[in-house]
Parts: C-alpha cells; sequence; structure tokens
C-alpha cells in the first residue's frame, strides 16, 4: 500500500482551524460514543470483515488501525449517509437537508476516518482484555434504536435500508459499540466532584445555569403568503390553530398541531423570536416570512429570564461538573491509547472520496 502515513503526523487533520489533534480526536471520539450519533457511524466493522472474506480484488483501504483495515467504502458509505439524511435533520425546529459541498468532501471524510479509526482501536483493546457484550445487551440496543427510527416516523427496516444496512449488520456493528463503550467506561471510571470542585465549576459556568426568556408556541409553517393569509383568516374567525396546523403545516412539529415546546430568546430564527416575544398569551402573528416559507404564531405562555443560586442548581451542578471530570479521563484514554497504537493513514486513497 502506498503513501501511508503515521497517526502521529497525521491525525486530527481535516477539522475546523482552531483546535489542536487532541481536540480533533476527541471529537471522533464523542461521536462515537454518543448513542444518538450512533446511526450516522454504522459501518466500518462489518464492511472491513466484508472485503477480507470476500475472493475478489482487494478495495482501497482508507487506513489500518492496529491491523484492522478500514476500506475507503467504510467512509464512503459514512459520507452518503450523512447525504441521505435530507429531510431527517432537524435544526431550529425545522426539517433542513444536511448540505454537503464538494470542497468539503476532503474535509469530512477526514473526520469521518478519524472516528472509525478511533472505534476500532477501542474495539481492539475491549477484545484483548477479555470483554463481551451479551446477545440480551445487543438487542436492549437494537430495541432502543428501533424507538428512536420509530419516533422519526421510519420503521427500523426501512431505516437500515437508507442506510444500506442489514439487521445482522446493525447486530455486529451494535456489539462492537457496546464492547468499545464498556471498556471505555472501565477505564474512566470517576469520583463525585467535591463541594471545592463543584462550586468552582458553576463560577466559571455561572451563565449557563441561568434561566433565559423562554416562550412556549404553535406555529403552521406553509409555502405561499396566499394560503398563510387565508388561515390566518380562518383563524380569526374561530378555527383552531391546531387542527390547522395538524392538516396545512409542513414543518415537523405539524403533527403535534405545531408544538415548539418552550424554547429561549436567540436560539431559534430570527422570525420566532419577532414574533413570539411580541405577543401575549392567546394571540396569533401575523404572516412572517422566512427563508423556510410563511409562518404564523400563537403564544401559549412566556417565562422571564431568573438568575439562579448554586443552592438551586446543585444537582445539576454536580452532574456537569463530574461529566467533564469524565471528559477529560476519556480524551486523556485516548491519546494514551493512540500513543501505544499503529495507525497508517492513506493519503492517496483518500481522494477516491466524493
Amino acid at each position: 500500500m502506498t503513501e501511508l502515513r503515521s497517526s502521529s503526523q497525521d491525525f486530527g487533520r481535516g477539522f475546523p482551524s482552531g483546535g489542536g489533534p487532541g481536540d480533533a480526536r476527541f471529537a471522533a471520539f464523542v461521536r462515537f460514543l454518543r448513542p444518538s450519533l450512533f446511526p450516522l457511524l454504522l459501518c466500518a466493522f462489518a464492511a472491513c470483515n466484508r472485503n477480507k472474506a470476500a475472493p475478489q480484488a482487494p478495495a482501497p483501504v482508507a487506513a489500518v488501525a492496529d491491523g484492522t483495515s478500514i476500506p475507503v467504502s467504510a467512509v464512503q458509505r459514512e459520507i452518503d449517509r450523512l447525504r441521505r439524511g435530507a429531510g431527517t435533520a432537524v435544526v431550529d425546529g425545522l426539517e433542513t437537508p444536511p448540505q454537503i459541498d464538494a470542497k468539503d468532501v476532503p474535509r469530512l471524510g477526514r473526520a469521518l476516518l478519524d472516528g472509525l479509526v478511533d472505534r476500532a482501536l477501542l474495539v481492539n483493546r475491549a477484545r484483548l482484555a477479555g470483554m463481551t457484550v451479551s446477545d440480551a445487551e445487543v438487542q436492549r440496543a437494537m430495541d432502543a434504536l428501533a424507538e428512536t427510527a420509530g419516533a422519526s416516523g421510519q420503521t427500523l427496516a426501512e431505516r437500515l435500508a437508507n442506510d444500506g444496512q442489514t439487521a445482522d449488520g446493525l447486530a455486529d456493528e451494535t456489539r462492537d459499540r457496546l464492547l468499545a463503550e464498556k471498556w471505555v467506561a472501565e477505564q474512566t471510571r470517576g469520583e463525585r466532584p467535591s463541594a471545592a470542585e463543584a462550586r468552582a465549576y458553576f463560577e466559571t459556568h455561572r451563565s449557563e445555569f441561568d434561566t433565559p426568556e423562554q416562550a412556549h408556541a404553535l406555529q403552521i409553517l406553509v409555502t405561499t403568503a396566499e394560503e398563510a393569509k387565508s388561515l390566518l383568516d380562518q383563524i380569526r374567525k374561530g378555527a383552531s390553530f391546531e387542527d390547522l396546523a395538524k392538516s396545512h403545516g409542513r414543518s415537523p412539529d405539524a403533527r403535534r398541531g405545531g408544538d415548539l415546546g418552550w424554547f429561549a430568546r436567540g436560539t431559534m430564527p430570527k422570525v420566532f423570536d419577532e414574533a413570539c416575544f411580541s405577543l401575549k398569551p392567546g394571540q396569533v402573528s401575523g404572516v412572517m416570512q422566512s427563508s423556510y416559507g410563511y409562518h404564523l404564531f400563537k403564544l401559549l405562555g412566556r417565562r422571564p429570564a431568573k438568575k439562579r443560586s448554586l443552592d438551586e442548581v446543585q444537582k445539576e451542578v454536580i452532574r456537569k461538573a463530574f461529566l467533564e471530570k469524565k471528559a477529560q479521563a476519556e480524551r486523556q484514554l485516548l491519546d494514551q491509547v493512540h500513543k501505544s497504537s499503529k495507525v497508517q493513514i492513506n493519503e492517496a486513497a483518500l481522494q477516491l472520496l466524493r
């Protein structure tokens, strides 16, 4: 294999500027460990096994991590999966297809590859430690994934089909994910933060614990101003906002009668703030235009901003301080794993990504 480079030279490239290699590695590490992001990174190990067993010409290899080959096709599959996420990514309360420009492919491909490398190294460590994952554990994790798929309006079979995945492949990858997570948890058992550590965390992150001004609102999103005006006329004549949202709304919340839930000022598109924070509870806005289309809003309630004391948020502070300590331990662990591993990146093969 040509143009192989060691991880000590190349690991962490391809990420946005501003973070060092350690930050890049941990970003990939977090992508792997978080179950909510797990469907985006589902295929390296099954792909590797298929390529090893198939009696055909070797597939281009993107990386070798402690003897585990990661084919270019595994990285490409992750990129394709992100592209196929159109209509399932929710941004600012609206379905927004992820945009992947050709110029972004090299950086994105390298970031995804780094995550797959991390996963391979962690699984190898777990196996060397003699750790196992039971069939029952795998089934519970797959049941949880099925619930997640159902919440997005898909069956698990539909999600697997969209991802080019099989149930057996998913089970194998789920086992590997759980195996690596189990090993990481074993290596990074944390201690409860002391009172001094909790107070220091609170003082450093005080703004995180203040409650910002919030609004609870309903919305109806349609594609034309004419339809929005027609719906507004119906509402003014006594029609149910919720019923019209269900029957005419084009946003994901339409099935809930347009319920956006509680949201803080500044966390939604500007048009949301302009409408919802200027209304009184029960009032309906005029037609509001945004890049998404034409909106109507109905305010259900408002909460004022509030500063909270350490006593009020002590449990939350302790939890977050504990997670920060654990995250630091995980970063250190991943650094140690890489220092004692042999990772080679095939830069030439990465040029095949599209």
